[in-house]
């Protein structure tokens, strides 16, 4: 059974690759190749796959080396192996040996493998398999349920737009992606919580997300968040902080419109109004606009 390397053996190696020092890297991996710590074997064929000027030889040692990882059961070499056997990009294509060996990786939870071939089956591979959406979705979802924010994304989008939307598990999958980092998955969190869509109404909520949201740039939480501060239904009105929503908005999207409502907002402003929003406008964009996620909002 094969065991984990020493965290600073990784940290070598890495800082060999980093520094493109690969037959020095190649070396200490081969050096330390008989205590078959897991990921050894994928390791040396990456020193062939990424050398400089990468020749024919190199791309035949790439791929013995991952038939040795996946001898021994190496994951990763099952994922690169499949990968390279599907593109055909080494010279050898068998793109149902390549996808049996992504399945296999799937299996066990890789979530590259999973992203591998819902791509795979997107679009097919020409003149060796077709395309399906059934298993698009399916290794889609897979992705989702792994963490990916992307795939949870857009599997949420694809549950909210159904000919019946279920929006309690498009709001699963919302959150999922914007606890991810993804700013338009927070946004549409907000709006769930903002509307009690498949969830309980929770306009705190929904303000702490527009505004993760509006940190990372989101274009439509800025607005939102004028509109709301601007209204004081769900939150206390206050036109300072609508006004300084809106200056960050045109700051960041100047060519873009703006709902008729802030346009008159704009209209009916005063120096002072101007000066205090400009000024806090001016802050956020300096100091906080795109800061990483404060951490679970919930």
């Amino acid at each position: 059974m094969q065991s984990q390397p020493p965290v600073e053996f990784t940290d070598e190696i890495k800082s060999l690759f980093v520094a493109k020092k690969l037959p020095q890297a190649r070396q200490r991996l081969l050096d330390t190749l008989k205590h078959q710590w897991d990921g050894h074997y994928n390791l040396i064929a990456f020193t062939y796959l990424y050398a400089e000027n990468r020749s024919e030889e190199d791309c035949q040692q790439a791929l013995q080396w991952l038939e040795k990882g996946v001898e021994a059961n190496e994951v990763d070499a099952k994922v690169i192996l499949g990968r390279l056997l599907v593109s055909g990009e080494l010279g050898m294509q068998d793109v149902p040996r390549g996808v049996s060996l992504l399945e296999q990786a799937a299996q066990a939870g890789v979530l590259m493998a999973v992203l591998t071939l819902a791509q795979i089956y997107k679009g097919g591979v020409e003149g060796h398999l077709d395309a399906s959406a059934d298993l698009t979705a399916q290794y889609t979802r897979q992705a989702a349920d792994l963490g990916d924010p992307n795939s949870a994304y857009h599997l949420a989008l694809e549950l909210e737009r159904a000919p019946v939307p279920d929006f309690a598990q498009a709001f699963k999958y919302f959150d999922k992606a914007a606890q991810g980092g993804l700013s338009q998955a927070m946004h549409n969190v907000g709006v769930y919580y903002l509307h009690g869509k498949g969830l309980e109404k929770n306009a705190a909520l929904a303000m702490a997300y527009f505004t993760e949201a509006a940190k990372l740039g989101s274009p439509l939480s800025m607005l939102s968040l004028s509109l709301l501060y601007l209204d004081g239904v769900e939150v206390s009105k206050d036109r300072g902080v609508a006004l300084s929503w809106l200056y960050i908005y045109q700051v960041l999207f100047p060519e873009t419109d703006i709902p008729e409502q802030l346009q008159l907002l704009l209209d009916d402003v005063s120096p002072e109004e101007e000066n205090f929003a400009r000024g806090a406008a001016q802050n956020f964009v300096s100091h906080q606009l795109n800061k990483p996620p404060s951490g679970t909002l919930h």
